[in-house]
């Protein structure tokens, strides 16, 4: 009985085994040229939220033993999703790493994208995207959509564009994004 009780307490003593890797991705942060460091990517599910952990290396993806370099336990919502993936985009600018998640539930289905780039020993947010389709029982369905790119400071929300206010390069840290992240910082307005 001792040895049951012993094996349960260390089992409680791990935190990540009550989180569930979702998807996985592996990449270089400078893109095709491979110049940069390599990285793995895990998201994990921890109830209802989503959690991004990033792991580098210099000589290909590094596997993920060990303390994450980046970890964020909150970075996005996972409750009611029916999709939540990683993907790595390489482009000019480098590869972005992207976070998707679609979801429904009894209100609205919709789709999520958070986008990051390692930018100077930062891992930075440079673009948000968001689509609700409302259901609206008794009334007709209406949609909500918001693409921010955050390397211009440009939003356009529910089809008009604004400049947004300049904000400093710490502010778009990904250490510090959350799910509601683009429409506490308005970036994006919340539909009523």
């Amino acid at each position: 009985m001792r040895s049951l009780a012993a094996l349960v307490s260390l089992a409680l003593s791990f935190p990540a085994a009550a989180q569930t890797v979702v998807s996985e991705a592996s990449g270089n942060w400078a893109g095709s040229s491979n110049q940069g460091f390599y990285f793995t990517a895990q998201l994990v599910q921890n109830k209802d939220r989503l959690g991004l952990m990033i792991w580098n290396g210099n000589d290909g993806a590094p596997g993920t033993q060990g303390d994450p370099e980046f970890n964020n336990s909150q970075i996005e919502l996972g409750a009611f999703a029916t999709k939540q993936v990683l993907e790595v985009f390489d482009g000019p600018n480098g590869s972005t790493l992207q976070i998707v998640v679609e979801f429904a539930d009894e209100e609205a289905e919709g789709r999520s994208v958070t986008q990051i780039q390692r930018i100077d020993n930062q891992y930075t947010v440079t673009g948000y995207y968001h689509l609700s389709k409302f259901y609206n029982p008794g009334g007709e369905p209406f949609t909500y959509e918001c693409d921010v790119d955050l390397w211009n400071m440009v939003s356009i929300d529910n089809g008009q564009e604004r400049q947004l206010e300049p904000v400093g390069f710490e502010a778009l840290n990904a250490s510090e994004w959350t799910f509601g992240a683009a429409f506490d910082r308005g970036f994006c307005t919340r539909t009523e």
